[in-house]
């Protein structure tokens, strides 16, 4: 039995991964029912998880999520931590990444990767924000683990729960 917990922000990605099953999650979902099962990890919501799940009602990700996170969630508003990862995020973007065309969600996954990355162990997002978080090295001052949803990625953040889990 792990004697601490570890927490996790999962992304649409990896929710949706989860959700449709596809193959580098088939076997991290499974391990990560069984980490919170156990106490090991805890999963923390956000409200970008509801905006982003709207469109697609029938994959089930809100339900899958509650599922894991027992209604556990990160705060709806950036606290001063947060709104400071937030403008070094977006510092980031415009000075080291100008070519990169903004996107409708960019807001919303700002403020998620910011509140998550102030409060939880371990991270996942998309490909982008992780190479922002890092070229900030936020990851570090912060102290958390990011996950894009790159494959390599999924099968470290199952390694690591399994980890957690002490089933090495």
């Amino acid at each position: 039995m792990p004697t601490t917990s570890a927490s996790l922000y999962l992304d649409q990605n990896y929710l949706s991964g989860i959700a449709k099953d596809k193959p580098a999650f088939r076997e991290l979902a499974p391990l990560l029912r069984r980490a919170v099962d156990v106490g090991a990890v805890i999963v923390l919501e956000s409200g970008v998880h509801e905006r982003e799940s709207e469109p697609r009602p029938d994959l089930g990700l809100l339900e899958l999520l509650r599922e894991l996170s027992g209604g556990r969630r990160l705060p709806d508003k950036l606290d001063r931590a947060a709104r400071e990862v937030k403008r070094r995020m977006s510092w980031v973007i415009e000075h080291e990444l100008p070519e990169r065309t903004a996107r409708p969600s960019d807001a919303a996954d700002l403020d998620a990767v910011a509140l998550a990355v102030t409060r939880c162990d371990l991270v996942t997002c998309d490909a982008f924000m992780a190479d922002v978080v890092k070229r900030a090295r936020l990851h570090l001052r912060h102290r958390c683990e990011l996950f894009s949803g790159r494959r390599a990625d999924v099968l470290r953040l199952h390694d690591r729960v399994r980890e957690l889990t002490g089933t090495v």
